[in-house]
């Protein structure tokens, strides 16, 4: 299993935030501090927007924060929210795919249990636990330390 970029983005970004101590934070930043694409950043930040995890704030002091706690944010719920497609397999895709077998082919059911337990994984956390070490990551991601106290 393999994740897009575009949740891999999501995530680093919501570390970020998490880091930041809900002070908001320009997306230019956060792009700074990874080494990312602030145009595919700001993509993903405008679709987290959307789902409910980010808010906007505009005016001199405004950028992106987060939306809810940190302790509020289950990784699984994001996963699955930014992935596109969990089908691995040709016959977990729509009209069962282009497979000669499957009708009959098992494969389906076990990469449908593998998917399940790879985010079964992401459900069992979220931002807060990832996030715990907010002090360290603030330094790493050159965050000012009076941005990783707590709001």
């Amino acid at each position: 299993m393999r994740l897009t970029y575009r949740t891999d983005y999501a995530l680093r970004m919501l570390i970020y935030l998490a880091a930041n101590g809900g002070r908001p934070s320009r997306v230019a930043d956060v792009a700074d501090s990874y080494g990312m694409s602030r145009s595919h950043l700001l993509k993903v930040a405008l679709h987290l927007g959307k789902l409910g995890f980010l808010t906007t704030l505009r005016g001199r002091s405004g950028g992106i924060a987060l939306a809810r706690k940190p302790t509020e944010i289950n990784l699984g719920q994001v996963v699955r929210q930014i992935e596109h497609d969990f089908a691995l397999v040709e016959c977990m895709r729509c009209d069962d795919g282009n497979c000669a077998i499957s009708a009959v082919c098992r494969l389906r059911g076990v990469v449908a249990k593998a998917v399940d337990a790879f985010l079964s994984v992401f459900d069992a956390y979220s931002l807060a636990d990832i996030a715990a070490n907010r002090d360290v990551l603030a330094n790493l991601l050159g965050i000012p330390s009076k941005a990783a106290e707590p709001a």
